[in-house]
């Protein structure tokens, strides 16, 4: 049996035994991920998906349908986490990290290489991986396909409100960077890609990533997905998860664990993980949260394990990027 055999029997076998979520925790787990199902719309704010700003790339309307990929990984809506890991890009490459956030009276600023401060997968794919027969079918600009990018640092800029207010419509998603992790220094992306025939996918539905769900686009390590994998700080068990990123809109992204109605989480063995029928179109809500040390009853976002995972459109004016992230994906 060759190597890309044996990992897809893996990812299979991963498939069919794994629809039971873990029991609650100092953090969640997940062993599932949902993932929209074909002919899901891009176009609009609604829950369950992203709503994705139109555009034109060379010359090509972008699809604003999605379409669930035929990979080992995913059964129906289900994305078997074990079975995207069976297959994950391997490595242990540790790069220079460089990191910073400097708040003014009413701004954020987030400044660094991009580079996470915990050690990422071997990009590019290593020809004879698992994971190369996934990426090595995908045409990029600049290479020779998508197992050819490297990882490289870049410009990674944001500066937002310190204090960002609720726009009164949602807006549509332009850039691919959705937000930063101040725990590692490195971007969330969207969930959305295309595959060989340009159709709207969702990448963790697509691709298999590294150890921390990351991989490049135009060279930029970036989170898809189980976005907080590899984050040093997801939580105690019975407490309202932290902060896990700033939003580009400059909103927090929090933990999968709710602050709850009365500005507590439910402790203890009932604590749940919070859904998307708990939270708007844009996957957020009004609740308390620590912020900049203090509670405060604000708009927030969350990650989950429902598509789209974590920010969906935005509620927020978003902030100013640096070129390179501001132009990725459009």
């Amino acid at each position: 049996m060759n190597l890309k055999s044996f990992g897809i029997a893996a990812a299979v076998a991963a498939v069919a035994g794994l629809a039971v979520l873990p029991s609650a925790g100092a953090h969640f787990v997940p062993t599932t991920m949902t993932t929209p199902l074909t002919g899901t719309s891009i176009g609009a704010p609604a829950k369950n998906t992203t709503y994705f700003c139109p555009r034109t790339i060379m010359g090509i309307s972008f699809p604003m349908t999605l379409k669930n990929p035929a990979t080992p990984w995913v059964s129906g809506k289900a994305v078997s986490v074990a079975g995207a890991e069976a297959l994950k890009v391997p490595g242990s490459v540790k790069m220079k990290h460089t990191f910073s956030i400097r708040k003014t009276a009413t701004t954020r600023i987030l400044k660094g290489n991009g580079i996470p401060n915990h050690a990422i997968g071997e990009y590019p794919v290593p020809s004879d991986s698992a994971a190369y027969a996934y990426y090595s079918p995908l045409p990029v600009q600049g290479y020779a396909n998508a197992a050819e990018i490297p990882v490289k640092p870049y410009d990674m800029s944001l500066t937002v409100p310190r204090n960002p207010k609720v726009q009164s419509k949602p807006t549509c998603i332009e850039s691919l960077a959705i937000g930063i992790s101040p725990q590692t220094g490195a971007a969330m992306h969207t969930e959305i890609a295309v595959d060989s025939d340009f159709t709207a996918v969702s990448p963790s539905a697509a691709l298999p990533y590294d150890r921390c769900w990351g991989h490049p686009y135009a060279t930029q390590y970036h989170y898809h997905g189980y976005t907080w994998k590899c984050l040093p700080n997801k939580g105690k068990d019975g407490e309202p998860s932290p902060l896990y990123a700033y939003a580009a809109d400059g909103f927090g992204i929090y933990g999968p664990y709710s602050e709850g109605k009365s500005g507590s989480a439910v402790t203890g063995s009932t604590q749940k993980v919070i859904t998307n029928a708990q939270l708007d179109q844009c996957h957020g809500h009004y609740g308390t949260v620590k912020w900049d040390g203090k509670k405060k009853y604000m708009y927030h976002y969350h990650v989950n394990n429902e598509y789209p995972y974590s920010v969906g459109c935005f509620r927020g004016k978003v902030g100013k990027m640096s070129k390179v992230m501001a132009e990725l994906g459009t």
